[in-house]
């Protein structure tokens, strides 16, 4: 039987924030002894029953040391990618050849976000952080917040070549050749006979969603911006991430 690949963001579609949580809700993280993500109920039982020929593999922006953060019920995934597509964690520790390669594809970008580094802290935009050397977000204050920020170094990233995303109030500056999608790539060669299933929330999603044999998202605005047309939309009254794994179960 061919092997599914279930390629899945985490927060805001795996997981969620404390913000979110009902009283069934499993805690799946915690920092500095608090609360920080969770999941349903419904999705620890889900997880634990993945069809044997599937293997989840969370794909996300997170830095490493912020994944490691999580707990997993069910047991730690033995693969994960991490940074955008940067990393590649095998039980936790990076596979040595992913960072080798991403680090070199970084390594022409990485005076600008330095420089961008600088910028930001001259602006007085205190959150924000470069993440394992390759890729820096900004932390704004609410949507309109990031919307400017974008705006206002819109000339910076033309000319160093750096891509701008927003998610959420959050802004990413990103190496163009370091990317979900890229990291979707990998994992194909990896796995040159299996199934691709993506799932994601965000803009940092579609270039794992374009690759994906079947894409799951969240609602109608971020379908209308991928072209892949093997993508299925959540309903309004389910949970994502149950209907997350539910399709991806059902397309194993």
């Amino acid at each position: 039987m061919k092997k599914t690949i279930l390629a899945c963001d985490l927060d805001n579609t795996l997981i969620y924030s404390y913000k979110h949580r009902t009283p069934d809700d499993a805690c799946v993280e915690l920092l500095e002894g608090q609360e920080q993500s969770f999941i349903t109920a419904k999705t620890l039982v889900q997880l634990r029953q993945l069809p044997e020929d599937m293997q989840l593999v969370p794909v996300t922006t997170r830095s490493q040391a912020q994944y490691l953060r999580l707990i997993w019920p069910s047991g730690m995934p033995e693969l994960a990618v991490t940074t955008n597509g940067g990393l590649l964690l095998c039980a936790g520790e990076p596979d040595a050849a992913w960072r080798e390669k991403s680090l070199k594809l970084a390594a022409e970008f990485r005076p600008a976000l330095h420089k961008l580094a600088e910028q930001l802290d001259a602006a007085q935009l205190l959150r924000h952080r470069l993440v394992d050397e390759i890729y820096l977000y900004v932390v704004c204050d609410d949507v309109a917040a990031a919307e400017k920020c974008m705006a206002d170094f819109a000339d910076f990233t033309l000319q160093s070549g750096l891509q701008v995303r927003r998610g959420g109030r959050k802004v990413y500056f990103l190496p163009p050749n370091i990317n979900k999608g890229v990291a979707a790539q990998g994992l194909r060669a990896l796995f040159p006979d299996s199934r691709l299933v993506a799932a994601g929330d965000s803009e940092l999603d579609l270039p794992m969603l374009e690759e994906a044999d079947i894409a799951l998202l969240p609602n109608a605005a971020l379908a209308a911006q991928l072209q892949n047309p093997h993508k299925y939309v959540c309903p309004q009254n389910k949970h994502f991430a149950e209907f997350v794994l539910a399709m991806a179960a059902d397309n194993a």
